[in-house]
């Protein structure tokens, strides 16, 4: 009797234990999609292991959750999943794992064969193991008669193409790194791929939009023609409630007074902020005769161009924030990004995942779209809005590039999927869609693309082009006309990282180069940011916000303010103009009051940080902040 009850005290002690044990079925892929056996899975909070089966499938008891799934075995990456008790109960759960980023043993590229480095008499190239880490056959097919083949003593490569591929072969500077796709054979960074490796810049043309309309009328002139495009005539609208509270995803509207039709629509952003666009194809469509309009039926009568200033609007309804945010990624998927694609993949996943755990108070949800052209492998294909960012992780690192190779692609088709498959969610407070990509849509996509640009304005979907290596001046017109169409901005890659080919340098005065990553992190961090009507505004200041450089030290005072302040410098200042705190112009202030003094009164604004931007005689751009309270 004494042996039995202390084991009857010990089975209630661990009874809790027992009764909450759950277990997690699932399968691991690798990043080819095939079944991943022998990986070693554990919890952070046991010390049990166990593998995964030949089929790669697996089960596993859960203690506690959330908890940390760990994932590792030699040539893979180390990965964690948390797991919860959403996830522990998908039927379908799956983990793709990417191969080990390491370097290997390097090889010699050659024309119509291969060779040891000693017996080489010429001039040759080598290419770093880097370019062969995703496996054997991970290059086949890359380029016309490429052979790859992995052994023991590092990976061979045979070329049997042109005698134009062979001659990029050997003008490589000997011992640099090299990458083959589809159109030929690249130079590399001497690095594997891996997050925050690529470089970046941005240009916001909404920051400069004097300095865009100029550059329309001069260098981007014969785009604009060739694609039909022309932002213009821009009516800019603030959208606030009674107490000067910021709308958010309200729908507004630009309808014609003549014929009574809505001429362009578009939902305002976090800031509360719409851009409305008249004759943006044509010129010939302009209409003068307009008003701008809410849901609601709250107008402005005869609204001003932006040349005059941002139009204020104010709605009869109650402030609400909501939670949910949508972000999506669409991504070309053609050779011609094999440069790149690896670097890309990674650096996505880093994103999504440092935004999820960032704001893990807002619902995010993601999605992602991947497409080639017409009669390759596939034309685009999708994961839709998932709040499990494993679904769109999975998806993403599944994908690689081929096929493509005549200059245009699809993306016509793929946008056309990421409006209408991805299921948008229409009360998110932003949606944002970022496109990367290196080619234009073909030529009869023209109309088409009109079409869709027009409908992602409608549905208040922000796109955000990511241009990569071999982007055209024209490409680049036509991504940066699509960011002004939707309210959103323009990214490109730089050459700075040594990652891929060479990259456009933007039509512009000047741009900052930052990675990537950090740069995407923060775009999504300045388009998500939203004022709580209900929490103490002095708690809630954005801090996103990049510190502005005030070369002349303008001085600004009251700051903060509750609407009127005044701006003094002692130097002369060519042009000053008030923006809100993601750089976008509100007004453009005239001629100071005396020398180097300004009376502004930004009262009918929301409570937020602002910018005091000015050109300087000598066009030096600065900026000073200014916070407005209530």
């Amino acid at each position: 009797m004494r042996r039995v009850l202390p084991v009857i005290f010990l089975f209630f002690l661990l009874l809790p234990a027992f009764s909450f044990c759950q277990m997690l079925q699932g399968r691991v892929l690798n990043e080819g999609g095939a079944a991943a056996p022998g990986v070693s899975l554990h919890f952070k909070s046991k010390l049990n292991h166990i593998t995964t089966n030949a089929d790669g499938t697996f089960k596993i008891m859960a203690t506690k959750l959330p908890d940390t799934l760990v994932f590792s075995a030699v040539g893979i990456e180390p990965y964690a999943v948390i797991i919860t008790e959403k996830n522990i109960k998908d039927p379908d759960f799956e983990v793709v794992l990417l191969n080990k980023r390491v370097e290997l043993s390097e090889v010699v590229v050659v024309s119509y064969g291969t060779a040891k480095k000693k017996d080489m008499t010429g001039a040759v190239s080598s290419v770093k193991g880097e370019a062969f880490v995703a496996g054997e056959g991970y290059l086949e097919g890359k380029a016309a008669g490429l052979y790859v083949k992995s052994e023991r003593s590092g990976a061979s490569v045979r070329i049997r193409g042109t005698s134009s591929m062979a001659k990029s072969a050997y003008s490589e500077m000997p011992g640099k790194p090299l990458y083959i796709g589809d159109t030929g054979i690249y130079t590399r960074a001497n690095n594997p791929a891996r997050s925050r490796i690529l470089t970046a810049g941005e240009v916001n043309d909404f920051n400069k939009w004097k300095m865009w309309e100029d550059y329309t009328e001069n260098e981007f002139r014969a785009m604009s023609v060739q694609w039909g495009l022309k932002p213009k005539k821009r009516y800019s609208v603030q959208l606030t409630d009674r107490q000067k509270n910021a709308v958010i995803n309200g729908a507004v509207y630009l309808v014609s007074k003549t014929t009574g039709d809505t001429i362009w629509k578009a939902f305002t952003d976090n800031t509360g902020k719409a851009e409305l666009w008249a004759g943006f194809f044509s010129d010939s469509t302009i209409d003068e005769n307009v008003f701008i309009a809410d849901e609601r039926g709250n107008r402005v009568s005869n609204p001003s161009v932006f040349t005059n200033g941002v139009n204020l609007l104010v709605a009869d309804r109650p402030c609400n924030v909501s939670a949910d945010v949508d972000i999506a990624f669409e991504v070309d998927a053609t050779g011609s990004m094999s440069d790149e694609i690896e670097f890309l993949k990674l650096e996505l996943e880093d994103v999504i995942r440092n935004t999820m755990e960032k704001y893990q108070s807002l619902s995010l949800k993601a999605a992602s779209v991947f497409y080639r052209d017409k009669g390759d492998e596939y034309l685009a294909k999708y994961v839709p809005f998932h709040d499990d960012l494993l679904k769109t992780l999975n998806f993403i690192k599944l994908q690689s590039a081929a096929g493509g190779g005549d200059g245009p692609e699809a993306v016509d088709d793929a946008l056309s999927m990421a409006l209408d498959s991805l299921h948008w969610n229409s009360n998110a407070r932003t949606r944002l869609l970022f496109l990367v990509l290196d080619a234009p849509p073909h030529n009869d996509a023209k109309e088409k693309m009109q079409r869709l640009i027009v409908k992602a304005a409608a549905k208040g979907i922000r796109i955000i082009p990511v241009a990569c290596s071999g982007t055209d001046k024209s490409t680049e017109f036509l991504m940066r006309s699509m960011a002004l169409a939707t309210n959103g901005t323009y990214a490109f890659l730089t050459d700075h990282s040594g990652v891929g080919g060479s990259h456009v340098k933007p039509t512009t005065d000047k741009y900052d180069v930052e990675l990537l990553n950090t740069l995407l992190q923060r775009l999504i961090s300045q388009f998500l940011y939203a004022k709580d009507c209900h929490v103490d505004e002095k708690a809630q200041m954005p801090v996103e916000i990049r510190q502005p450089e005030n070369v002349y030290a303008v001085k600004l005072y009251p700051n903060p303010t509750n609407g009127r302040f005044t701006i003094e410098s002692k130097k002369d200042i060519k042009e000053m103009f008030i923006a809100d705190f993601t750089g976008k112009m509100l007004m453009r202030l005239g001629d100071a009051d005396k020398k180097g003094r300004w009376q502004v009164d930004i009262g009918n604004y929301p409570s937020g940080v602002y910018l005091v931007k000015y050109i300087t005689a000598d066009n030096t751009w600065g900026a000073e902040k200014v916070v407005l309270l209530r």
